[in-house]
Parts: C-alpha cells; sequence; structure tokens
C-alpha cells in the first residue's frame, strides 16, 4: 500500500494498492480526501471526518486530541459576528479560575485544553444538543477565550470517548476528593441515593428495571455527596436492572479505596436489608459506622410496630414540628440485621402535610375507581405514615434536621439532569455515555458550588445564567466592549467578587482585562503601540520617511513593529499583542522609542511643496509669506565673516559650485515668457 496524491498542490489522497496479473499490474484506489496534515497522515472525508490512515498496516485511526482542524475559506464574502454572547461564560470562566477548578478540569489530560475548557461551558451554559456545539460556540466569546477548540459535532464522540477512560475518570475523582476536603470540608458524613437515566441506547448498560414499581428502560447513576457542604464526592453508573440492595457493599468499598473514611450514612429505603445494615456493625454487633435508612412499607417489623403504636401516636407528647411542617414521632428500640440482634431504633412518623395531600389524592382516585367505603376508610388509615431506623440513637428535635439532609443528594441529581446536559442521553455507545456521564459530573460539582456561594450572598440560582447572557459584547477590530449589565447580573457579578470589564484587548491567546479607573499599564502600552502602527501605516502609504526620502521597497513593505500585527488587515482581529504587553522593554529603548517618533515631524513640508512654494515667491506671489526666524540651512552673519576670513587665510578653500541650477531659480524660457 502507497499514498497517491492528486488535484492541485497534491491536495487530495487516495490510498493505492498494486496486483499483477501475470505480465500486466493493476492499481486500485481507495479515495481518502483532502489532505489536511501530511507528515502525521491526517485526512479528512465526509464518512470518517477527520482521520489518520496508516498504508504499511493498512488501517484507520482517530486524530490526536490536540488536533485543531485548519479552516477552509469558500473565497465567498464573509463577516464574522461582531455582537457576542458575553455574560455567562466570562462570569462562569472567571470562577473556574478562581476557585482553582479549571486547574483540576485540566488534571484530566486531555490534549486540547481549548476543547475541553469549551465543553464544560457549554454543558453548563447551553441546553442544545452537542451536534449544535459549534452554532453556541460561534456567537459566544468562548470562541475569543479558546480559540483552538475544536467544537464540530464529528470531532465531539471523539472527544467524550477519549476522557471517558477509567484512567481519566480515577485520575479526576482523586484529584476533585483532594480539592473537596482541602477547600470545603473534611466532613466524613455521607449521603447515598440513586436514580434512574431513562433511554432507549442500546449497550449494556441500558436494562429494564422495576424502580418503585415504575418499569422502564434505563441506567442506573449512583451519587454519594458529602453531607455537610452537599458537594458529590462519588458517581458510578450501572446496569439499569440492578436493584439498589445489591450496590451498597461495593459503593462503601470503593469510597474506601479513595480513601473517604466513613463516619456515618444516611441512605433510601431501597438500600435497607438485613444484609445492608450489618455493614455498619463489627462481628460482636457493636456499631462500627452510623447510618440512617427510611424503613420499606413492608418490613415486618414496621407492620407489628404500626399495628401496636397507631391509636397512640396522634398523641400532644408526640407533636412536633421542623420548620414549617408539623409532625407526630415516636420512637421504639428494636433489634435489626439479618439475625435480628442489633440493636437499632425505629421512628414511627405522621407527616400531617403530606396525609392532606395524599387523602386529597385517595379521594380523587375513590370516585375515578368506584372504590367501597370500606375500601376508602382502611387506606385512610396510613396516609402520611413513614418509618425511619438508626444505628445510633437520636432525639426526636435531631431527627428529622439530620434526615432531611438527604435532600442534598436528589439536588445533585436535579443539578445535572436540568443543568448539565445528563438528560436526554444522546449518546450511542458506552465510551461516549462514560465521557458524557464524567462531563456532566463535573459540571454538576461546579453548579453546587456556585450555588453555594449565591446562598451565602442570599441569592437563588434560578435564571442567573440567562440574565448574564443578556449581557452582550461588540467585537472591533483590536478590543471588545461589553453592554452594562443588568441588576441581576451584577448582583451575580458582586457574589463572586468578580469585576465585569467595560472593555478587553483582543491578544493572540487570551482577552487581557483592562478597567479605565484602574489604568491598566497594559492597556497604555497597547494604545501606544497601536498610535505608533497607524503612523507607520501612513507612512508606508506615502512611500516617504521622516526626512522625506523614499525608504527601500522591501523594508518598507514588509517591516512591522515588533509581536504587533498589521491594524488594516481586518481578518487578523486576534493577532498578538499579549506576548509584548508581558515583556516591558528595558528603560534606554523605550525612552529611545518614545522621543523619536516615525514619520515627518509636524508641520514640516515635502520637497515638492518647498519647490512650489519658492517659485511662487520667487514670481511675486503674495499668498506665499515668509516664515519667521532664518531659512533652513541658512548662516548668520558672524558664520559668514569668520568663513571668509579662513578662506582669505588659506585655511578653508572657498565653497564650490553645485552642480545644476540653483533652488527656485528659472530658466531662460521661463525668464523670457515672464
Amino acid at each position: 500500500m502507497y499514498i497517491s496524491y492528486s488535484g492541485a498542490d497534491s491536495q487530495y489522497a487516495s490510498a493505492a494498492e498494486s496486483f499483477r496479473h501475470g505480465t500486466k499490474t493493476s492499481v486500485q484506489y481507495t479515495y481518502l480526501g483532502r489532505v489536511v496534515d501530511r507528515e502525521k497522515g491526517i485526512y479528512k472525508n465526509s464518512e470518517r471526518g477527520y482521520f489518520t490512515y496508516d498504508p504499511e498496516t493498512n488501517t484507520y485511526g482517530s486524530v490526536p486530541d490536540d488536533f485543531v482542524p485548519p479552516v477552509f475559506k469558500d473565497g465567498r464574502a464573509r463577516t464574522d459576528r461582531v455582537l457576542l454572547d458575553f455574560g455567562d461564560a466570562y462570569l462562569l470562566n472567571e470562577v473556574l479560575h478562581k476557585s482553582g477548578l479549571m486547574e483540576l478540569i485540566d488534571s484530566i489530560g486531555y490534549g486540547n485544553s481549548d476543547t475541553l475548557h469549551a465543553m464544560v461551558l457549554f454543558y453548563i451554559l447551553s441546553a442544545d444538543a452537542n451536534c449544535n456545539a459549534i452554532t453556541w460556540y460561534q456567537g459566544n466569546v468562548v470562541k475569543m477565550l479558546y480559540p483552538k477548540a475544536n467544537m464540530t459535532s464529528q470531532r465531539i464522540s471523539d472527544f467524550l470517548a477519549a476522557i471517558g477512560t477509567p484512567e481519566k475518570q480515577m485520575t479526576f475523582q482523586k484529584n476533585y476528593i483532594s480539592y473537596v476536603v482541602k477547600h470545603y470540608s473534611c466532613d466524613k458524613n455521607i449521603l447515598i441515593d440513586s436514580s434512574g437515566l431513562p433511554n432507549g441506547n442500546h449497550t449494556w448498560l441500558t436494562a429494564v428495571s422495576n424502580h418503585n414499581g415504575t418499569i422502564s428502560n434505563e441506567i442506573r447513576l449512583i451519587f454519594v455527596v458529602q453531607r455537610e457542604s452537599g458537594m458529590p464526592l462519588y458517581y458510578q453508573a450501572i446496569p439499569g436492572n440492578i436493584v439498589d440492595v445489591s450496590t451498597l457493599e461495593r459503593t462503601l468499598c470503593h469510597l474506601n479505596a479513595l480513601g473517604i473514611d466513613i463516619s456515618s450514612c444516611i441512605m433510601d429505603a431501597g438500600y435497607n436489608s438485613g444484609d445492608n445494615l450489618d455493614l455498619f456493625y463489627n462481628d460482636d454487633g457493636t456499631l462500627k459506622i452510623e447510618y440512617m435508612t427510611r424503613v420499606k412499607s413492608g418490613d415486618a417489623a414496621f407492620k407489628i410496630i404500626l399495628e401496636e403504636e397507631l391509636a397512640t401516636l396522634e398523641s400532644g407528647e408526640n407533636f412536633v414540628q421542623y420548620a414549617n411542617r408539623y409532625l407526630f414521632i415516636k420512637k421504639r428500640k428494636i433489634q435489626a440485621g439479618s439475625d435480628g440482634k442489633k440493636t437499632a431504633w425505629m421512628y414511627l412518623g405522621l407527616d400531617c402535610p403530606r396525609k392532606n395531600d395524599e387523602l386529597h389524592k385517595l379521594f380523587k382516585r375513590a370516585e375515578n375507581n368506584r372504590l367501597s367505603q370500606d375500601d376508602v376508610y382502611a387506606a385512610m388509615q396510613h396516609q402520611g405514615i413513614f418509618a425511619l431506623i438508626t444505628g445510633k440513637e437520636y432525639s426526636i428535635e435531631e431527627l428529622l434536621p439530620a434526615y432531611y439532609q438527604r435532600q442534598s443528594a436528589e439536588q445533585i441529581f436535579d443539578f445535572a439532569k436540568n443543568y448539565t446536559k445528563l438528560l436526554p442521553l444522546r449518546v450511542q455507545s458506552v465510551e461516549t455515555f462514560n465521557g458524557h456521564l464524567l462531563l456532566s459530573y463535573i459540571c454538576s460539582c461546579v453548579v453546587k458550588m456556585m450555588q453555594n456561594k449565591l446562598k451565602d450572598a442570599d441569592l437563588f440560582m434560578g435564571a442567573r445564567f440567562s440574565c448574564l447572557r443578556n449581557q452582550k459584547c461588540t467585537v472591533y477590530s483590536r478590543s471588545l466592549v461589553t453592554s452594562v449589565p443588568q441588576k441581576n447580573a451584577s448582583d451575580t457579578y458582586k457574589a463572586f467578587g468578580i469585576k465585569s470589564p467595560a472593555s478587553m484587548i483582543i491578544g493572540e491567546d487570551n482577552l487581557l482585562k483592562y478597567s479605565p479607573s484602574e489604568q491598566d499599564p497594559k492597556w497604555s502600552k497597547f494604545m501606544n503601540e497601536s498610535r505608533a502602527n497607524k503612523e507607520k501605516v501612513k507612512a508606508k502609504d506615502s512611500g516617504t520617511t521622516a526626512t522625506g526620502n523614499r525608504q527601500n521597497d522591501a523594508e518598507t513593505s514588509t517591516k512591522t513593529p515588533e509581536n504587533l500585527p498589521d491594524v488594516t488587515n481586518s481578518s487578523q482581529t486576534s493577532a498578538a499583542t499579549s506576548k509584548s504587553a508581558e515583556q516591558p522593554e528595558s528603560s534606554d529603548q523605550s525612552e529611545t522609542k518614545e522621543n523619536k517618533k516615525r514619520g515627518r515631524p509636524k508641520g514640516a513640508k515635502n520637497k515638492k511643496t518647498l519647490e512650489r512654494e519658492a517659485r511662487l515667491a520667487a514670481e511675486g506671489d503674495e499668498s506665499v509669506k515668509r516664515g519667521r526666524g532664518r531659512p533652513r540651512g541658512a548662516k548668520n552673519k558672524k558664520t559668514l565673516e569668520r568663513e571668509a576670513k579662513l578662506i582669505a587665510e588659506g585655511v578653508m578653500s572657498p565653497p564650490k559650485r553645485k552642480p545644476g541650477r540653483p533652488k527656485g531659480s528659472r530658466n531662460k524660457k521661463k525668464m523670457t515668457n515672464s
């Protein structure tokens, strides 16, 4: 096999293979497509997108992670957008960098960091499908923050598969847990919950699930959340047909291997079984890890206690208040575990608001299904009833605040499904699903962190990003100017300690912040260099220097100020300025450049103007007035006398007359005509 090139400049390639038939030979060609990188063997066609091909092994492969596709221009008239979404992406990007989360995200080790950063912003800020990522990217300031990002739909699946490897997942998990312990809390109390991800994808993770009587094709997702901070600590996806009760032991093993030493655990009723409760006790029956879980409705001990305590449950001594809810709660000591010999406590409760809601639903159901009066009465007895089981004895006042912290785990699922594109699943393989899940998990952690920060400022998450998206920016050739943020956006900036910039310089790799009140030196230097560059362009167009002489053509057409692009080229609006702004020049060089300006001095006249004025003055034209002072190059009286004396003494030779007619004189024809 070998590569055969065709087209102008060999821009197309085919894989060629020669065959011999007796004395004749034939060649079979397989079209590869456009040649993108000949040395690395990268090609592009409509079927495979960007790919690599090795003629020695006749194999196709994926392009490297750090590959950035070139832009093929079609030559038609085209203008870039000058109005972009600004506030949401700018704030989120600043939060990620200030908090250190962006450095944590980079620990994944994806080759093109611009793509990774842009995709994190896309998953949080947009609800569009991944195939529309390029449209969002082109209309957002993200394209200027991360210009090397590859957001084409053909490459996003490759990106998700690349970051979804078990090695990258484990690397992020370990670094993230260390980050949470260091920056938020070292709390060893956890919450465990699971949720279904309905989908119709044909992978081994998708299976038929029966969860609380609901049948669906889904993948089960497990989240472990730190109780004090509410930050996620661990996630795992399992097939949908695996029930929660069989996953607890392995989840605890994963947490132990990751270095999370658990002190207590709050979990849903799906994890409650005798074998699972044994995990929280030592072999001698003493409590090893504190736990709290809801009791299943069919639990035998629950039925016995309910029958014995229901009649006296609604008494004044059992009446308690939690926030704006009123309940009846009664405590009983029981024996739990698979052998029924481990000490535990059961709390039988009646939630009054919930009872009213369930009674209303029961009466509507009775009317629709035509239930008998006896059936309705029997069903009324258990409405609003619940029970909790704990390994540690709690007072009634301590019980409810501890249990309702389980809502933090449910809130993480809400963030993941509604803020970070976890659902619907738009992937078709386990590899891309793993990458999609990791990216959604990262974004859920970011959103939760931001929600905690907003909560400290008495603000709600709500539509914060939508309000920030209304702050636009106008893009000019060398800078962008932002619109004035509205109150909701300003409050959000203030909550995170971030100032919305009025203007930003367009640099090579990033945008440099500019604040007029701060008098940023980078901005001042940029303006000085910009003015000098404009003067150079003007001098180049006129073809003259400060002295009026024409420069060398090659030098005039190619030389530009160091590290400063030609401002007349509108297509290079993002050329390098940040590098020169960050490396100050020496004092001697800077003083020389500031004192010596390029071009003709202000008020100076070129050669043609001086000749025309001299001719008009000789003709007596009154419009040309003699300027004040001695003419340029003239000598005063003392100088002339000293030179005459030196000539008479023979020290100095008399000046020679220059060839040609003196400046301003007229030839014979002009004198005759006059």
